[in-house]
């Protein structure tokens, strides 16, 4: 299949969740031999001149603040699999709805993903998948490891994202030493200037947070709004994190662990990119 995937980033712009598994779906799809085009936020229309015989939508926030004309080409297309990663809150409520009702596909990445777009946008979500993100559970997984960080927060760090929370619980909790391995915008780590309680190690790649969730004890996250999966606690419990505090209500990762079990979470996790892409196929047959 030629495919077209509409996403505001690469993973080389923006190293976030979303990005982490737009990109192994990318690569799955190649190595099964489909032409993929990614089209990011800073692409050249020119990508729409061609056939693709699926498209596929992804965060498109960005897209939507600055070229909202792209969304036609996605509401036009004739194979259009809506691959969701967030909350899709920048959309008009019009819109939204039109972009998921034009789906011939939709993926959410948790049942707590797709409860809560019901509960919030109403029920015109149709031929929905529940597939976790992808993770590779070869490099997160548990060794047993001594745990010498104490409590660690990786990622985005963003108000949304529960920043503030995190600077409260340092506050209130100076017996804890907390651990920051992530990125922000403005000095991000003049934040942390003034706890003695909190070390910025900066952003760090794959291979180093796996090594690092697998010597945690406790994982900080207590974000706004609710996070349908969140990678950072998915890698963390595969790891062997024995704790996560803060609002483990609105995790979606953590509930279907909860729910799953590890080993069953284990698998939906590592085998989540190629069921992801045998629903696709599927849908075009």
């Amino acid at each position: 299949m030629r495919v077209l995937f509409v996403s505001d980033f690469s993973l080389a712009q923006n190293s976030g969740g979303a990005q982490q598994s737009n990109d192994i779906i990318i690569k799955a799809g190649r190595e099964r031999g489909h032409e993929i085009t990614l089209h990011t936020c800073d692409s050249s229309y020119i990508d729409f001149l061609s056939h693709y015989d699926v498209l596929v939508s992804s965060n498109l926030e960005q897209i939507n603040h600055y070229h909202p004309d792209k969304l036609k080409f996605i509401l036009n297309h004739q194979h259009h699999v809506r691959y969701e990663h967030d909350s899709c809150l920048y959309f008009q409520p019009n819109r939204r709805q039109g972009i998921f009702e034009s789906a011939k596909l939709s993926f959410f990445s948790t049942n707590f993903h797709i409860s809560q777009f019901r509960k919030n946008y109403g029920n015109y979500f149709k031929n929905v998948k529940v597939v976790y993100e992808p993770i590779n559970t070869s490099m997160f997984n548990d060794e047993g490891k001594e745990k010498i960080y104490d409590v660690i927060y990786c990622g985005y760090l963003h108000p949304l994202k529960g920043l503030g929370n995190l600077l409260d619980f340092a506050r209130d909790n100076t017996d804890r030493h907390i651990s920051v391995f992530g990125w922000g915008e403005n000095n991000i780590e003049e934040k942390f200037k003034d706890f003695s309680n909190i070390e910025f190690h900066g952003r760090k790649g794959q291979e180093d947070i796996a090594q690092i969730l697998k010597q945690t004890r406790a994982i900080y996250h207590h974000p706004i709004v609710d996070e349908p999966f969140c990678r950072m606690i998915a890698e963390g419990l595969l790891c062997g994190v024995e704790e996560i505090i803060g609002s483990t209500d609105r995790i979606g990762a953590y509930l279907e662990f909860l729910n799953q079990g590890k080993e069953s979470f284990r698998k939906k996790c590592s085998s989540a990119v190629d069921i992801w892409w045998d629903n696709v196929e599927k849908s075009y047959e």
